[in-house]
């Protein structure tokens, strides 16, 4: 398999920005997106730019762990990969961006929660494990028009750290190489739970499994998964891929893009960017993905009055982007340096994989 890691690198970038984009309409209550405009409520970016997420990372997660199956090295390097920038994220919400905008409501600091119940230390320990169980710090939203949550993108984190159990469990039973078929029958009952549950009506399918509204996350990190132990027998060129686009940009515009969103997803995503590289020097991608909510929360009281919605969208980008590259650069790349180099097996030299 040829190394397209730059490409993929860029598409994160692009999901990212998306995920922005849409939070930003909601944050600033600016109206409709474009896209939800264009869907007529269907779907919005943040949600192409989440599932685009989990469809990449089902394929590159899956061929991490073919490429080098050993348990111990894999899970260092998940975690290595999610948790430091996940912490510090964590510490620089609550310390930082929360205080930031206490003062912005109240001209002063003085009556910050930082140790009490619900204060910063509070939220920074809480959410230490990836499960979300308290979303803002004290006040501070109280005078913003979304005060549901002041970091509202890392909930998806846990439904990530669940997939990469999946794939884990999947390499050991063979599922990657091997035993092929039974991947292949795991994906048509996940997509089938995923479609019935479109519907309205009560939930159909296993429900054990915590956060089950992220069904579509699961298909689509199943879907990238299978387009990646199938990548010799899926080929689809660029006429393919150009019709899928336009037969997703129909199904957006007149109804029933949710049916295949996950696989179209996946496949013009993982696809579409396997067919050029992009030099990227600095994987900025995480570090958009996580502070990008709470810095846009924290321009929106900056900027209130509002400014309009197109130079508050592009303020945070800018701002998101350059504390996404010190993320990279001081945080994540330094724990990166520490994963343990992979091994890679003879069989998968050979085949190019």
């Amino acid at each position: 398999m040829p190394n397209h890691k730059n490409a993929f690198d860029l598409l994160r970038v692009i999901f990212a920005i998306m995920v922005l984009v849409s939070h930003g309409y909601m944050i600033t209550g600016a109206g409709t997106e474009p896209l939800q405009l264009f869907s007529k409520g269907q779907i919005v970016l943040s949600e192409i730019g989440v599932m685009g997420f989990f469809s990449l990372s089902g394929y590159l997660i899956a061929a991490s762990f073919d490429r080098s199956p050993n348990i111990v090295r894999f899970i260092r390097n998940r975690f290595l990969r999610l948790f430091p920038g996940y912490w510090v994220c964590l510490i620089v919400t609550a310390f930082v961006i929360a205080p930031a905008i206490f003062y912005i409501n109240n001209k002063n600091i003085a009556g910050f929660n930082f140790w009490n119940v619900n204060g910063s230390f509070s939220f920074v320990y809480q959410n230490a494990f990836l499960t979300m169980r308290q979303w803002s710090v004290g006040n501070v939203l109280q005078n913003s028009l979304y005060k549901d949550s002041l970091n509202g993108s890392l909930w998806s984190l846990f439904p990530e750290a669940l997939c990469y159990g999946l794939t884990l469990f999947l390499g050991l039973f063979g599922l990657l190489n091997k035993n092929k078929q039974a991947l292949l029958l795991l994906f048509i009952l996940v997509y089938a739970i995923y479609v019935v549950n479109l519907y309205p009506g009560a939930p159909f399918g296993p429900t054990f499994l915590t956060l089950s509204n992220a069904r579509k996350l699961y298909t689509c990190y199943v879907c990238g998964t299978c387009l990646y132990v199938f990548r010799n027998e899926i080929f689809i060129d660029a006429k393919g891929q150009l019709f899928i686009f336009l037969a997703s940009l129909a199904l957006i515009k007149f109804g029933g893009f949710l049916m295949i969103a996950p696989v179209s997803i996946a496949i013009l995503g993982v696809k579409g960017f396997s067919n050029f590289q992009v030099s990227l020097k600095y994987d900025i991608s995480y570090g958009l993905y996580i502070y990008a909510f709470p810095i846009q929360q924290l321009l929106f009281r900056v900027f209130n009055p509002a400014i309009p919605v197109i130079w508050y969208l592009t303020a945070c980008i800018a701002l998101t982007g350059i504390v996404a590259l010190i993320s990279f650069i001081w945080v994540e790349r330094p724990f990166l340096r520490l994963k343990q180099p992979q091994t890679i097996k003879p069989e998968v030299i050979k085949t190019g994989a």
